[in-house]
Order: C-alpha cells, then structure tokens, then sequence
C-alpha cells in the first residue's frame, strides 16, 4: 500500500474499471499513427475508389448522373468518417483516417470526370501534349531527355514522366493512356503528403484541413506534380529549417525530401528562395547550437543534391558546353496582371487568406509555425516585385504568375491554423462551453466546402465545349473528351460541340514505317507537336516557341531551317538538309495550301519540286490537311 493511501485512509483507489486503460503497445502505437493511418487508408481505399469508378463506365460524365457520382460518394465516406470520430475511443488516429479517404474519394471525383476517355486532362492541349510527348520519351530513353529533341537533356523536372513513361514499359500500356491515371493518383496523394508533413507541426484535425484547403489555392490536376511538390514544399521548409516543437527532420530524411521535390517540380524554389534563406538565417541566429545547425542545413543540401543530380548533373553540363536561348519564359499568361493578391478576393477562401495575414503578424512571436511562414510570404512577394521589373524592363516573365500560388497556398494555411489556434483560446476566454464533437464538425463542414467547391469547379461542363473560354476550370475536364485519338476517333462521351481538329497520327505513322520500317525512330519537323504525345519520334525542332527548352536553342534551329528552305535546287536542297547545323531531318509533316504543290510549316513555304523523288516519298493522299515527306533509307 502506497504512502499516500496510508496517511489518507478516506481516499479510496480508484476502481479498476475507473482506470485509465493502458498504453498501447509500440506496434499499436504506431499502426494508430494519424500519418501511418492515413498512408494506408489512402493505399486501400484508392485502388477500390477507382475500381468503383470503371464498375460505373458506362455512365456519361456530362450527364445528371455523372455529375452526382462523386457528391453520393463523398456522402458515403463522409458519414463513415463523422462515425468513427463520434467513437468514444477516437483519437487522433480518425484524422489520418478522415485523409486517406477524402484522398481516395479525390481520385474518384476526378477520375469520374475522365469517365469515357483514354487522355488527361485537358487532353492535349498545350502544356499536356509536352507532357505526354515528354511520357513517351522515357519509354525510350533511360535518362534525363528533352521531350522532342534528340541528345538534349531535360530542362523541366523529369521525375513525374519518367516514372509514367517506366510504367507504361512494365505493363504494356501506351504511355498517353497512362498519364491521366497518373494525374489522378498524384493529385489525390498530395493531400496525403501535405497532411504527413502538417501533422509533424499541427494537431491532426488541423493538419486535414490545412492539407484539403490547398487544393482550393491551386489544385489544377494536369499540373499534379506541381501540385504535390507546393502541398510539401511549405511545411518542409519549416520541418527542416525552422526549430518546430517536435523537433526537425533529421538532415537525411530533410534532404531525400528536397531532392523529391525538386525533380518534380523544382520552380517553388525560386519562387520561395528568398523565403528559405531568411527562414535559414533566422534558424542559426536562434539556434543553441549554431555550428550542428549549419551542419545540418550542409548535410539536407548535399542530400538534396544528391537525390536530384540524375536531372542537374545533365542539365548543368549541357549549360556549359553548349548555352541555352532562354525563351520560354516569353509566355505571357492572362493572370500576370489579375492573381497577385489572392487574399482580396471576395469569396470564403479569400477571406481565410486575410485572416491568414493577421495570423501571421499575430503569432510570429508566439508560436513556432508563424514566422517562417511570414518569411516565406514575404520573399515570395519580393521575389513577385523584383522579377515584375524585370517582366517590365525585358518582357520575360520569369513564370512570376505562380508566385501568387505560393504566397496563396502559405495564406490559406495560416488562415486555417489561425481560425484552429485562436477559436479554442477565444472559448476559453470568454468560458464559452463549446459543444460535443464540435471539431469533428468544424472538420466535417470544412471537407465538405473544399470537397464541393474543388468537384464543381474541375468536373465537365458541355456548354464550355464550342465557348472558347480556356481559362475555364471546367474546360480542362471537357477537353480531355474533345481529343482525338490517334485514328482520329473520338472518345466515347465527347459532346458534338467544339471537337478538337485531329492530327492523324496513325495516317502518318503508317505513311513514314511504309517507306522507312517499323522500327524507325526518324528525326521529324511537325507543325503540330501532338504527333511526338504518341510516338517516341525524335523531332527536329517543337513547334512552340514558348515552352522550349533553353538546350534545344529554338531560335537557331529556326534560323537553320529557314537557310535550308530557301535552297530550291533539289540537290542543293537535299545536302542542306543533310548538313544542318543540329542534325539532318528524315520526315516533313507539313501543311497543305491552296496550291497542291506548295506546303507551309511555321511562315515557310516548301515546294514539291524541291523533294527529289529518288531521295524523298512525298504522301499526299492522307485525310485532312497534311503532307507526309519522308527520306528513303
């Protein structure tokens, strides 16, 4: 009998069934987890997701019942969710729960959206024919690749590509076919991740909403990759530099996760380099132990480094042997002049963004996840004024129009964390008896704002199909429809209205192996870059000036082609060809025009009499505008 019992007869011991129940065993302990939770609830529930969705595919994504898909199964999920936090036994667990499912419901409502089509969003329109085109490549090549030109390596992230273009080799599917699966499952585990990374800093409840309420920021599932990378990108910078109450990351776990990010997508740390360095500076000057900080911001970078130098080693060599023409960031978007100041925006995420910027400037001193985010907003916008002038002054943008993404995605965190920190303290303050389960609710109520306003805005929408309005969220639901396939089909829900022209890819592929063998990889000048979305051709040149890589040097290449068709003697013609600066072509695609023996690419004009016919096979009696001049081997 303990001391106290003794000098105190009229205390009882408590009952053994008033005890508190033991604590857990350590295998228990960490199956309970919120983040080992919600990985694995996300690895179970996301394959069954979308086996639902296929079990469903003959239900039109445009129509009533398409649309209201994901809303009844949110419905499901959500009453399963609420359930088990009414549990008596509940704990944090349920929140890594609540975000394995909002997770697999994500890949369900998207998915639901590509009901009927083989593409991505946005089929291939734009950025996501780069992408498929960059998706081929790596089932050809191993290494960092450019996604058209031969012997150049990439200049944007590869890791997301390669791992599709490696998939696509082990189960025998068409690298295109797998890239809008890829979409899904990558915008789906986005909110996984960020939760993982926000639970090392926030109670659970908290970190989901966090996680969820990104997706409202900037969530546009054909750019995943940048998705995810933005989600972890932010509470990784203060996990691994900022001095959180449950300790850093370990400089080796700091740094694998750095490297990730960066070859997938590595523009947040430009945009967020300002940011970093003050959050890195303020850290030693906090620090105790100044000499093992330094030591191990050093050791996250050699890691960092190490992990992305299959994409920087390539990248940085090519820089300097042979230079680069910067000239894709001479694309000008429309939201250069309207996104910088997401928080004045007069909706309810704009208004959690500005009380996210009171939140900031009221915790800075007060908590450990305040003032490295205040760091990072303020050196994102810096970076915004700094690169506008220089928008200004030279007109290359610097992609600053995602800036405002960062600074946006920063806002509504804190605007979340703000909202989770200071309703608790007002309550206790004012002794407000709050009710039961009032922060399942709040949790419940906040899911089901992201889940519906993120759904409404992304799923497909008809009456955009013929409208010509692109910025249209909706739009890029629709277009992953309007695609047509490479034998000009269209997939099988696509709205009459506003299909998109085909490029007969079959046609030509057929044409080019007729003349040169199937097992021709030939180096191809297309006025249309949908044709290397599906075959892993080499191309001379892209045909977007804007999105090309600085290695391939577009502007050179373009110069040399227009020396080479200005010779009109065939055989002058055909040794200019061979002797071109950047490498010989093996096929022409080009344009017809009014004249049958005149054809165009880019403002050039080719002429029949200059293909000799002992050298070249001109196909000229393809379906629709194309012509088809292929080198005999």
């Amino acid at each position: 009998m303990s001391a106290s019992t003794t000098e105190n007869p009229t205390v009882a011991a408590p009952a053994a069934e008033d005890q508190a129940p033991p604590p857990p065993g350590r295998a228990r302990a960490a199956l309970l987890n919120p983040s080992v939770v919600a990985v694995l609830t996300w690895l179970v529930f996301t394959p069954i997701a979308l086996l639902l969705e296929r079990a469903g595919n003959d239900i039109d994504p445009f129509g009533m019942r398409g649309a209201f898909m994901p809303l009844a199964a949110g419905g499901v999920l959500l009453a399963l969710g609420f359930a088990a936090a009414c549990w008596k036994r509940a704990g944090e667990w349920v929140a890594g729960l609540g975000a394995g499912l909002f997770a697999a419901w994500l890949a369900f409502a998207l998915q639901t959206a590509l009901n009927g089509t083989p593409f991505g969003f946005s089929g291939l329109v734009g950025d996501m024919s780069r992408m498929s085109a960059s998706a081929v490549r790596y089932t050809e090549v191993f290494w960092s690749a450019d996604s058209f030109v031969k012997d150049v390596p990439s200049e944007y992230p590869p890791l997301f590509p390669w791992v599709v273009g490696r998939t696509s080799l082990l189960l025998d599917i068409p690298a295109w076919r797998l890239l809008g699966v890829a979409e899904v499952l990558l915008a789906s585990l986005s909110v996984v991740a960020a939760f993982v990374l926000w639970r090392r800093l926030l109670p659970a409840g908290t970190a989901l909403v966090v996680s969820a309420s990104g997706l409202l920021v900037w969530g546009d599932p054909r750019k995943s990759f940048a998705v995810i990378a933005l989600f972890v990108f932010i509470p990784w910078v203060i996990c691994a530099f900022a001095d959180p109450a449950r300790g850093r990351l370990h400089w080796l776990p700091a740094g694998a996760i750095g490297g990730l990010i960066f070859i997938t997508y590595f523009g947040w740390y430009p945009f967020g380099l300002l940011g970093v360095l003050a959050v890195a500076v303020v850290g030693l000057l906090r620090s105790p132990t100044k000499a093992r900080y330094v030591a191990h911001v050093l050791l996250s970078g050699v890691v960092l480094l190490v992990v992305a130098s299959p994409f920087l080693v390539p990248y940085v060599y090519g820089l300097l042997t042979t230079g680069g023409q910067g000239v894709s960031d001479l694309y000008q978007s429309w939201e250069l002049p309207e996104n910088g100041f997401p928080f004045l925006e007069p909706t309810i995420l704009g208004a959690v963004q500005l009380v996210g910027i009171a939140g900031l400037v009221w915790y800075r001193k007060r908590s450990d996840w305040a003032w490295p985010m205040l760091y990072l907003l303020v050196g994102a916008y810096a970076f915004w004024v700094i690169m506008g002038v220089r928008f200004v002054l030279t007109e290359h943008t610097t992609l600053l129009h995602y800036v405002p993404r960062l600074a946006g995605a920063v806002l509504a965190a804190a605007g979340v964390i703000t909202l989770a920190t200071a309703a608790p303290a007002l309550a206790r303050r004012f002794s407000f008896a709050t009710p039961t389960r009032v922060g399942a609710s709040v949790v419940v109520v906040a899911l089901v704002w992201v889940g519906f306003t993120y759904w409404d805005e992304w799923r497909p929408r008809p009456w955009l199909a013929g409208s010509g309005v692109i910025a249209e969220r909706g739009n890029h639901s629709t277009f992953a429809h309007l695609e047509p396939q490479p034998d000009c089909s269209f997939p099988r829900f696509a709205p009459q209205d506003g299909r998109i022209p085909c490029l007969p890819v079959t046609a030509i592929q057929e044409s080019v192996e007729g003349v040169r063998g199937a097992d021709s990889l030939p180096t191809v000048l297309s006025p249309d870059e949908r044709l290397y979305s599906y075959l892993p051709w080499w191309a001379y040149m892209g045909s977007d000036r804007t999105s090309a890589s600085s290695l391939v040097r577009w502007d050179d290449r373009r110069a040399e082609l227009s020396r080479v068709v200005d010779q009109r003697d065939p055989a002058a013609f055909t040794e200019a060809v061979d002797t071109m600066r950047y490498g010989p072509i093996d096929v022409f695609v080009l344009w017809k025009s009014d004249s049958p023996d005149r054809w165009a690419i880019f403002d050039e004009t080719f002429e029949r009499a200059q293909f000799d016919p002992a050298v070249w096979n001109v196909d000229d009696t393809l379906d629709g505008s194309f012509v088809v001049v292929t080198r005999k081997p």
